[in-house]
C-alpha cells in the first residue's frame, strides 16, 4: 500500500477531535494572571515542587515587587550571553543540565510582544501578566494566553531550580516596526528579568532578526561549541511559532549539529495566531484552560496547521 496523503491525516485528525470534543466552549481558570501553575509542563512529579513554587513566591513578593526592581529590571537583560562563556567554564554549565537535558526556547511570549497591542496596567505586572489578566470572551484567545502562561510559569521554574536553558532572542527587536512596546520602557527586556530570575543556568544567543528564527553564522558555531562541550543527552526546543521562527531555528540548527538526541516539545511549542481559527482553537483547549498536550502533540506530528515544511522528532515531556 502506498503512503497516504498528508490531507489524509488531517482529515482523519479533525474528524476525531471533533468526536473528542465536539463544539468546546471557553474553559475558565482560577489562577491570577501572576499564579504559577503547579502542573507545568516539565515538572512531572517533582518531590521539590511545593519548594521550588515557594521560592517563586518569595522572590517575586521581596524583591521582583519592590519599585526600585522594577525600574532597573528595564535597563538590561541580567542573563549572560553564551557569546562570553568561555570553554574553560563548559563544565560549570553542564552541572546545570536538567537530567542530561538542556532547553532552547526561540522567541518566548512573542505574541504579546509583537503580534499582540500595547497594555496598560499596573507597574507590579509585566507585560505578559497583564496580557494574561484581559478577559479570554473565546477560544482563540484562550489559546493564546494559555500559551504564554505555560512559558512564562515553565521558564520561571526552571531557571528558579537552575537547569540549563538557553534563549534565542530576536535581534534589533527594541526597533523593530512590529514591538508593541517600541518608544516606551523596554518591556520585553523587563519580561525576560523576571521569568529568568538572574539565574547562572539561563544564557542568550540573539536570532537573525525579529522575524527569522535562523542564527548568524558565528552564534550559530558558538552554539555547537558550547553544546559539543557540554555534552547533553537531549536537546529540547520550544517557543513560537510552529512552522515559522521555531522551525528556521530547528533545520538550520539539525543540519549543522546533527538530528540525534534533537526534539521539538509539543508542550513549548506555540502555534501563531495566524494558523489558529477558533475552531483548532477549541480543540486545542483542555478543560482547565490549559493545552490540551495530547491534542498539541498530535498535531503537530500531523502538521494540523497546515504550515511545517519538516516534520521534525517530537518529544513530549509529560
Amino acid at each position: 500500500m502506498g503512503r497516504l496523503p498528508k490531507s489524509f491525516f488531517y482529515f482523519f485528525f479533525s474528524i476525531t477531535l471533533i468526536i473528542l470534543y465536539g463544539c468546546a466552549t471557553v474553559p475558565k481558570t482560577a489562577l491570577a494572571p501572576d499564579e504559577i501553575n503547579p502542573s507545568l509542563p516539565g515538572t512531572g512529579s517533582d518531590p521539590a515542587r511545593k519548594d521550588v513554587l515557594r521560592q517563586i513566591k518569595e522572590r517575586t513578593e521581596q524583591i521582583e515587587s519592590s519599585p526600585a526592581w522594577i525600574e532597573n529590571s528595564y535597563e538590561g537583560l541580567r542573563i549572560r550571553s553564551l557569546r562570553n562563556v568561555s570553554s574553560h567554564e563548559y563544565s560549570f554549565y553542564k552541572s546545570f543540565l536538567d537530567n542530561g537535558t538542556v532547553y532552547i526556547i526561540v522567541h518566548p511570549a512573542y505574541y504579546t510582544f509583537f503580534n499582540s497591542e500595547r497594555i496598560f496596567g499596573p507597574p507590579g505586572m509585566n507585560a505578559v501578566e497583564r496580557f494574561l489578566a484581559e478577559p479570554a470572551n473565546n477560544a482563540r484567545m484562550a489559546v493564546l494566553q494559555a500559551q504564554e502562561r505555560r512559558m512564562r510559569d515553565f521558564l520561571e521554574y526552571k531557571s528558579t531550580e537552575k537547569k540549563l536553558i538557553i534563549l534565542i532572542l530576536p535581534r534589533g527587536y527594541k526597533n523593530f516596526s512590529g514591538y508593541a512596546y517600541r518608544g516606551g520602557p523596554d518591556e520585553y527586556t523587563r519580561f525576560i528579568n523576571d521569568v529568568t530570575n538572574e539565574s547562572d543556568s539561563v544564557l542568550y544567543l540573539e536570532s537573525r532578526s525579529p522575524m527569522r528564527g535562523y542564527l548568524k553564522d558565528d552564534d550559530l558555531a558558538a552554539l555547537i561549541d558550547f553544546l559539543a562541550g557540554v555534552n547533553p543527552d537531549r536537546i529540547l526546543i520550544g517557543g513560537g511559532y510552529i512552522g515559522r521562527c521555531l522551525e528556521n531555528f530547528y533545520v538550520s540548527f539539525t543540519d549543522d549539529f546533527g538530528i540525534n538526541g534533537v526534539y521539538l516539545v509539543p508542550e513549548l511549542s506555540d502555534v501563531s495566531p495566524s494558523e489558529l481559527n477558533s475552531s483548532l482553537a477549541s480543540r486545542l483547549l483542555a478543560p482547565n484552560g490549559d493545552i490540551d498536550n495530547i491534542i498539541a502533540s498530535e498535531a503537530m506530528k500531523h502538521d494540523v496547521y497546515r504550515v511545517q515544511n519538516i516534520a521534525p522528532k517530537v518529544f513530549d515531556l509529560k
